[in-house]
């Protein structure tokens, strides 16, 4: 029967060339629940830290081919300190040893004969420093966001039961909506409704990955290999934003996490398992991806067992409010700004607002209407400030100069035409007059820009 067994099963790696002792602790630590690996030098050190990355490793100074410390140098070099916290144990040691051991990244220094209830004990503390360690890191790293997605509308309170239900499942997920609607909020609340609520989430933009997938997945040189920084989301969630974007090398990453469980280095064949979940977003029509050969067909089927349509703010601007409220007691926790009421009819003006920039616009306007006012805030005010906010999102959030000006043209069309639609619900006859483009023509643009009018997302 087991007793004391950790919480969240761990690995431990013991490195010892007498095989007593290796077997010993071994028995100890299986029987407390730790999953454990042994190894009898240096050699087989390496192998089994490369092979699957442990969470704590006991660590024989004194070992026939190599010595613990030169070995612990190998493990910083390899960024192995990272993701593991190391226990030296010696026969023959010494304060010097100790100390020199501890300068290299060792947490502790065990003498021998070993005491089998201070083995546990430094077991335990080793695992909660680790975990101290990640939760700094992760800490570092958050943002402050939604909880759950706010409001009262229909739209949200379907969204809130998805987030709950989702919660319960390990499935990847893909989550579609336009810029700054949500889509990180809602990773995010499904991220703190799962049984990974206390584990890492980091969020990573698919070009970012693409870029520095070395930096992520680690790598194996001649005669050496180097941690990736993906082994500090084990056990927790990974959140992908524009995963269209992602390159063929970042598809093939993705494909192993969902369909083995697990990811290579670049130079290896190996399988590193990895206990993660996915989940990506995307603003754009990820089949089109996959017809003009972009995307993985095999990626976007799994990916769209889940998908989860996260609404644009305009679709549901009876929260504004809420979210207004929301917003605004954010900015005063985190940056001491002072309270300002908003009337009725500022809530009016935001809630006739068409939001290009959703979400993540009203939070801005809100901060500037914080900063720059004080007092009542009134409609004029909210309406002089959605001016700037307009232009400013048209004249720079949406220029990519890495197209050329004929995609750049196409895109504004389609981003225009598909605003248009949705303001007015679809119809084509008001569409063209607006946009005073004639009939016929703005059924064949819509077309070769494959718009659905009843559909513009």
């Amino acid at each position: 029967m087991q007793k004391n067994a950790p919480t969240t099963t761990a690995t431990l790696l013991v490195v010892d060339d007498e095989k007593d002792i290796r077997s010993l602790m071994q028995e100890i630590f299986v029987e407390e629940g730790y999953r454990v690996k042994t190894a009898a030098n240096g050699v087989q050190a390496r192998q089994a830290w490369r092979d699957q990355v442990p969470d704590v490793i006991f660590l024989d100074v004194w070992m026939p081919d190599i010595d613990g410390i030169s070995l612990i140098k190998e493990m910083v070099s390899e960024q192995l300190l990272e993701h593991t916290t190391v226990v030296m144990m010696s026969g023959h040691g010494t304060i010097e040893t100790a100390i020199e051991a501890t300068r290299h990244g060792a947490y502790d220094f065990l003498e021998k004969p070993l005491s089998l209830a201070k083995l546990i004990v430094t077991a335990e503390r080793a695992l909660q420093h680790n975990r101290l360690k990640h939760e700094n890191q992760r800490l570092k790293q958050a943002q402050p966001g939604l909880v759950m997605p706010i409001g009262k509308s229909k739209a949200m309170r379907e969204l809130r039961d998805t987030v709950e239900r989702l919660g319960k499942y390990t499935m990847p997920i893909l989550a579609i909506g336009e810029a700054g609607s949500g889509k990180q909020f809602f990773a995010q609340a499904i991220h703190q409704h799962s049984a990974r609520a206390n584990q890492p989430i980091v969020h990573l933009s698919a070009q970012m990955l693409s870029e520095q997938l070395s930096h992520w997945l680690g790598s194996v040189e001649e005669k050496s290999a180097r941690v990736g920084q993906i082994e500090q989301i084990k056990g927790g969630t990974l959140v992908i934003a524009n995963v269209e974007q992602l390159s063929a090398a970042g598809q093939n990453f993705l494909a192993e996490i969902i369909f083995e469980q697990g990811y290579r280095r670049l130079n290896s064949d190996k399988l590193h398992p990895l206990d993660l979940r996915l989940i990506c977003s995307t603003r754009e029509n990820l089949e089109l991806h996959v017809s003009a050969g972009r995307f993985r067909e095999d990626l976007f089927k799994r990916l769209n067992v889940m998908p989860i349509l996260i609404p644009a703010l305009r679709q549901h601007s009876e929260d504004m409010e809420e979210l207004v409220t929301f917003f605004m007691q954010s900015f005063i926790q985190q940056e001491g700004l002072q309270r300002r009421h908003f009337s009725e009819d500022a809530l009016h003006a935001l809630r006739q607002y068409s939001w290009p920039g959703n979400l993540r616009e009203l939070k801005n306007l809100v901060q500037r209407l914080l900063i720059l006012g004080h007092g009542e805030v009134l409609a004029d005010e909210v309406k002089h400030s959605l001016t700037q906010s307009s232009q400013q999102y048209y004249n720079a959030a949406s220029i990519d100069t890495s197209m050329d000006l004929k995609t750049a043209k196409e895109q504004f069309e389609a981003a225009y035409l598909k605003q248009l639609l949705r303001e007015t619900c679809g119809s084509v006859t008001e569409t063209a007059r607006r946009s005073g483009i004639e009939r016929t023509h703005l059924y064949r643009k819509l077309k070769a820009l494959e718009i659905d009018p009843k559909d513009p997302i």
